[in-house]
């Protein structure tokens, strides 16, 4: 396929990397590490080939996800294309346990000591607080990163699901910009949008102040648009977002999918959709999102759709 994705900056001076990247949630399509075989293990490396030809250079991992084994997969699709790791960025995430949240500086640095042994990896190019912790004090949290990256272990920090005030506590004490806030956003999850309109929370306005990247999971509602996963505001409203991607759809000559992505894709925040899938033909629909550019009009449209009103 070979395809030359638009790129941009990872938190405003950092590496460039593609504007659509792949969330490695689903690499290993088990939660048990016990049930990871041969065949997974090629599943694994054919998604991480097919992301690479489409032009994808940013995977995101989580300690957590597969309970470990997307990580440890990961360093077979490393091995199975042995100059991939000097052309991608790899962002992985720690900071849960199970039933609770741990951002003590002890835990995060055997966390990202484990997932570098995972995927047989020297550093980390984002490393990413997977949840903030109310029991853990930020500085202590931001000294266990500014040692982490004085040691070469992690080259950026970012963070995930963080509101701007704990993002704004986090970097009182970092001797490095926090990169990245990794965020549920979609036509489905509208709150990140701005402060102040519908219950939003500004995540993406303080992004474009502090020139951090958002990320954003989940950016296709998690199955709520295009899937069996209740929509959160109801049949109707989904009925209303779907009736409108498919009206654009046709005028684009694109799919329903790729009109939400590039809805995200439009915004002035540089949001980067992390494509949660290890299926080779939905990461390709998925890379196609990044030609569409859409119309003023047409974005708003989707977007009330999506709120449920007009704009007033």
């Amino acid at each position: 396929m070979s395809s030359n994705l638009p790129q941009q900056a990872l938190g405003g001076d950092g590496p460039r990397v593609a504007r659509i990247a792949l969330g490695c949630m689903s690499l290993s399509g088990t939660w048990n590490p016990s049930e990871v075989g041969p065949d997974q293990r090629q599943r694994a490396i054919e998604a991480f080939e097919i992301a690479l030809d489409a032009g994808i250079t940013l995977f995101d991992h989580a300690d957590i996800y597969g309970g470990g084994s997307c990580e440890a997969l990961f360093k077979d699709c490393l091995g199975a294309v042995p100059d991939s790791r000097d052309r991608i960025v790899i962002a992985t995430k720690g900071g849960i346990r199970p039933g609770y949240y741990d951002l003590s500086g002890p835990y995060l640095v055997a966390c990202v000591e484990r997932s570098l042994t995972r995927m047989g990896i020297e550093y980390i190019d984002l490393y990413q607080l997977h949840r903030p912790d109310p029991l853990t004090h930020p500085g202590e949290t931001a000294a266990a990163l500014n040692d982490l990256v004085r040691r070469g272990l992690i080259r950026a920090v970012g963070v995930s699901n963080y509101y701007p005030e704990q993002v704004r506590a986090l970097q009182r004490y970092l001797d490095v910009a926090i990169r990245s806030n990794q965020i549920e956003i979609s036509l489905s999850k509208l709150d990140p949008l701005y402060e102040g309109w519908s219950g939003g929370d500004g995540t993406l306005d303080q992004c474009m102040a502090l020139g951090m990247t958002p990320l954003a999971w989940s950016p296709l509602g998690g199955g709520s648009l295009f899937g069996d996963r209740p929509h959160p505001a109801g049949a109707e409203r989904k009925s209303a977002i779907v009736a409108e991607l498919t009206r654009l759809a046709a005028r684009y000559n694109a799919t329903p999918v790729q009109l939400a992505l590039a809805w995200l894709l439009a915004h002035p925040a540089s949001i980067i959709p992390l494509v949660g899938s290890a299926n080779p033909a939905h990461i390709r629909e998925a890379v196609g999102a990044a030609g569409i550019t859409l119309a003023r009009e047409d974005w708003y449209a989707l977007w009330t759709a999506a709120w449920g009103r007009r704009v007033p």
